[in-house]
């Protein structure tokens, strides 16, 4: 009996020790301070019998925050298996971007096809397209070579910028012995400064100003034009501490300062706040637009891209979300914006693991779909950071990829113009008001009919696209309750030429539906068949090609069709005759288009329904009475 009492003991013992391990575990997950959550879980697993789903999600986001995508991963598969793959979209993306950081493709794509089957058809149809167009940039060469510059550190060295005189950047490297980052144990970033990036070695490195420099993280820094202003981003914080908001974060706010002044004064922007972080900021080369990151509320995802205009007097325009084209459910960081181009870093949008590189084409208010910069310039670490050198198709990003000095790096690139690309924009207008019409799809197909991209006009009903030179391509326009407008089109030879000359006219068929009672009909002219007869003459195709045009315009619409005759001849006569009117009809509208799916029934109920009562009663009808109920009608079952 003692032996069953120390059992208990023993056992009661472990169940105390785990919990305790576990609410100090929870305690450091919730301050963010991931390298001591670490430990404290590891305990908790050695001496816990059960291991709550949720524990096992927060460990995976734990060692996901720590780069020990092994670790995540196989936490995470524990939580996915027992949850399912709609649960938490933060979670459920870092469980995919372990899996791609391990290279382990093929599973990720699984879990992502889970993902956004579960959301909506919308989200993985787009999810595959974006897929797609991933996998077509693979098969072609890589247009970047890359190298590690020598004056990066043993710590992170990452983010650029030229002010007149030199390359300014945001490292680790602690000259100032500003102290260790409690959250992973790193040293806390500052700003420093380099004359040549290209050919100076680490001993070439200065802190860029002792006066800005905080206790704290500061960077990454931008400048406006002929650096009057310095805008960087740096932990908040009042004296030698930081302060902490409601949500227990220290959040990062967004400064200038004007570096032609005596002595330097930080200035808070505007559109920081109290309970979200703003950061990454760039301005524009002409001063006149300032890019940010931040995750505040009302975004896409985590950390979303935004842009405020900068006025004159030195105020600025409320930010803007540059939107879903842009913006994912992960982080969307680093923008870099230049001739109509914008650069930026994405871990959500298809790519090869972390975050990646991409361009965007801004065109008539519109950014265009990202596109991933391609291998080499981009891995399954961290890429991000993109900016251009003074020599054309040059510049530098930042990557923690496998092979570098320190946590990130910054890498000089060549760009390679083996590719040549043409931008085309123009506007889709209401053909009848010439109003712009937004929310229109311009879809593009190549020469095997294939979709190549597809783009949504803005509010100005504007559009743009990039397409390869020498290619021809079909471009197609549409929008629910509108007619669709197509042309060919052939690019030329000519690189980076931009055309904006596409435009499309729609016709507005919102009011070609007529109801009667509870019954909504497309509302045509009657289609007449002649005595005794059901083939479509040329009169009745003229109405049927008004059908088949709605019904292009809807394209979730379905339909059934209803054929009467007169009350001329035998019931069962008259009900054959529909019937062969009805199938008739419906056959016609297969033969131009329409999938059989979208036509619910074609039944034809002979005389039983007619327009104009005949042969009753002594009525006797006029030719064109006895015609009128000779028709066939287009009830609307669903659009």
């Amino acid at each position: 009996m003692k032996r069953i009492y120390l059992i208990i003991a023993c056992l009661i013992s472990l169940t105390v020790v785990a919990q305790n391990h576990l609410e100090k575990a929870n305690e450091f997950y919730d301050r963010l301070v991931y390298i001591d959550a670490a430990k404290e879980f590891e305990a908790y697993v050695e001496n816990a019998n059960y291991i709550e789903p949720e524990t096992y999600m927060k460990i995976g986001d734990t060692y996901y925050n720590l780069k020990n995508f092994a670790q995540s991963k196989e936490a995470y598969q524990k939580w996915y298996k027992a949850v399912g793959s709609n649960t938490n979209a933060t979670q459920g993306y870092q469980y995919y971007d372990s899996l791609r950081r391990l290279k382990l493709y093929d599973e990720a794509e699984k879990v992502a096809e889970r993902y956004f089957k579960a959301k909506s058809v919308e989200a993985l149809n787009n999810h595959y397209e974006e897929r797609d167009r991933f996998e077509e940039l693979l098969k072609g060469d890589t247009l970047y070579k890359v190298r590690n510059l020598d004056f990066n550190s043993q710590y992170a060295d990452f983010g650029g910028s030229f002010n007149q005189t030199s390359f300014v950047f945001t490292s680790g490297r602690n000259y100032v012995n500003k102290g260790l980052y409690e959250r992973d144990n790193t040293p806390y970033l500052a700003i420093y400064k380099i004359e040549n990036p290209e050919a100076d070695s680490a001993d070439a490195v200065q802190l860029f100003s002792k006066e800005l420099t905080t206790e704290f993280h500061d960077g990454t820094a931008t400048f406006s034009p002929n650096s009057k202003y310095l805008y960087y981003a740096s932990s908040y914080q009042t004296g030698n501490r930081k302060v902490f908001e409601e949500d227990k974060k220290n959040h990062f706010k967004i400064y200038r300062v004007d570096m032609s002044a005596k002595k330097y004064k930080k200035e808070l922007l505007p559109f920081n706040g109290d309970a979200y972080s703003a950061g990454q900021p760039y301005v524009t080369p002409n001063g006149k637009k300032l890019f940010f990151a931040s995750d505040m509320p009302g975004g896409y995802g985590k950390a979303d891209i935004y842009v405020c205009d900068i006025y004159e007097d030195g105020t600025y325009s409320a930010p803007m979300n540059l939107g879903p084209n842009i913006n994912t459910i992960a982080d969307d960081f680093f923008p870099y914006f230049k001739d109509d181009i914008l650069y930026f870093s994405s871990a959500g949008h298809v790519g090869f693991g972390g975050l990646d590189m991409y361009k965007s084409y801004y065109r008539d208010g519109i950014y265009g779909a990202a596109i991933n910069l391609g291998p080499i310039i981009n891995t399954n670490a961290d890429d991000f950071a993109y900016l251009e050198g003074s020599v054309s198709n040059t510049g530098y990003f930042s990557s923690d990829r496998a092979g570098g000095k320190g946590g990130d790096d910054i890498y000089a690139f060549e760009y390679n113009l083996a590719k040549c690309v043409q931008y085309i924009s123009g506007t889709v207008y209401d053909i009848e008001t010439n109003e712009p019409i937004p929310d229109a799809y311009v879809t593009v197909y190549d020469e095997s009919n294939t979709e190549y991209l597809k783009v949504k006009t803005n509010e100005k009903g504007g559009y743009a696209v990039e397409l390869t030179c020498e290619s021809t391509y079909k471009i197609e326009a549409r929008k629910a309750g509108f007619s669709e407008d197509q042309l060919n089109f052939t690019t030329d030879v000519l690189p980076d030429r931009k055309m904006n000359m596409l435009d499309f006219r729609l016709k507005d068929l919102s009011e070609i539906f007529v109801t009667e009672g509870e019954v909504e009909k497309i509302r045509i002219d009657p289609i007449y068949f002649e005595y005794y007869r059901y083939n479509i003459t040329d009169v009745a195709a003229i109405q049927l090609r008004k059908v088949v045009d709605v019904m292009e315009a809807y394209p979730e619409m379905i339909i059934k069709i209803e054929s009467h005759t007169d009350q001329r001849g035998t019931d069962y006569f008259n009900k054959t005759l529909s019937t062969n009117r009805a199938l008739s009809t419906k056959e016609w509208l297969l033969e131009h288009g329409i999938e059989p799916s979208r036509i619910e029934s074609a039944i034809g109920y002979g005389e039983s329904r007619p327009i104009n009562i005949c042969d009753e009663d002594g009525k006797t009808c006029t030719e064109l009475e006895y015609s009128e109920n000779r028709r066939s009608e287009f009830i609307v079952v669903s659009r």
